[in-house]
């Protein structure tokens, strides 16, 4: 997806209850972007939509006719919802994929329990599945297995809350996953997502995060920064911020642009 487009549905979607920060959206424009340039294609997929906010653009990802989003959610069902990890709403899911991706987007639902979809009922060959479900150990591991199972060659799998403290399950989860399924590779951890890619096709996106002009102009340059360290049997793109940097007082960086504005 264009840097400019996803810009604009961001601050679109800055309305919308949720839990994903503008550069995480960028990283998903970004590796989009790749795969479009290298004829990837297949429907998306999301387990665990809340109301919508990385849906619209996972949404707006499809290529209208050609292919679909798949989501998955108990929404008013939360007393199954094991872990805690999420409230959705399916009516307020509905009207901010209606208002943030116009046009004939083909989404289909899937109002339940991600441990009880499967494969055959959702289809496979997926270029894109999100997963941001139920935060527990083997849900997760459920729901990473599936996504193996669906995935096209060159699709890629995102795993919401790696390695956050609170959320040990997932961690749990994603170890057990690349222990027992050696076809994986992880390409990318940054913006509270890890990216997964068939190990056959990483280097394809693992060309892309290395390139620091690309990264730059989807917004996730300095003062992000890039290392890569071992995890597992494999290396480890890692963006964050260093240890020292102290973010700029609110709305300064605005001004600056502002006031040098050609």
């Amino acid at each position: 997806m264009d840097p400019n487009k996803a810009a604009r549905l961001v601050e679109q979607a800055n309305t919308v209850h949720g839990w994903f920060s503008r550069e995480a959206a960028m990283l998903f424009a970004l590796l989009d972007e790749v795969q479009q340039e290298n004829a990837v294609t297949g429907p998306l997929f999301e387990i665990g939509v809340h109301h919508g906010k990385s849906a619209c653009l996972i949404g707006a990802m499809a290529a209208p006719g050609r292919e679909h989003l798949g989501v998955c959610d108990v929404f008013g069902g939360q007393e199954s919802n094991a872990s805690g990890s999420g409230s959705g709403d399916r009516d307020v899911f509905e009207r901010n994929m209606r208002r943030l991706v116009p046009g004939t987007l083909d989404v289909r639902v899937f109002g339940k329990l991600s441990s009880a979809l499967r494969a055959g009922e959702i289809g496979t060959g997926y270029r894109w599945f999100h997963i941001d479900g139920g935060h527990n150990p083997n849900e997760a591991l459920g729901d990473l297995r599936l996504a193996a199972e669906v995935l096209g060659e060159t699709g890629l799998i995102v795993v919401d809350d790696p390695f956050r403290p609170e959320w040990p399950g997932v961690t749990e989860a994603l170890i057990r996953f690349l222990d027992q399924d050696t076809r994986f590779a992880p390409v990318v951890v940054g913006f509270n997502k890890l990216v997964l890619a068939h190990r056959l096709h990483s280097a394809l996106y693992c060309a892309a995060i290395d390139d620091r002009a690309r990264r730059a102009a989807y917004g996730i340059g300095p003062p992000w920064l890039l290392k890569e360290l071992p995890f597992l049997r494999d290396s480890l793109r890692i963006l964050y911020l260093p240890s020292h940097y102290r973010p700029p007082p609110d709305g300064l960086l605005a001004r600056i642009a502002k006031v040098f504005r050609p």
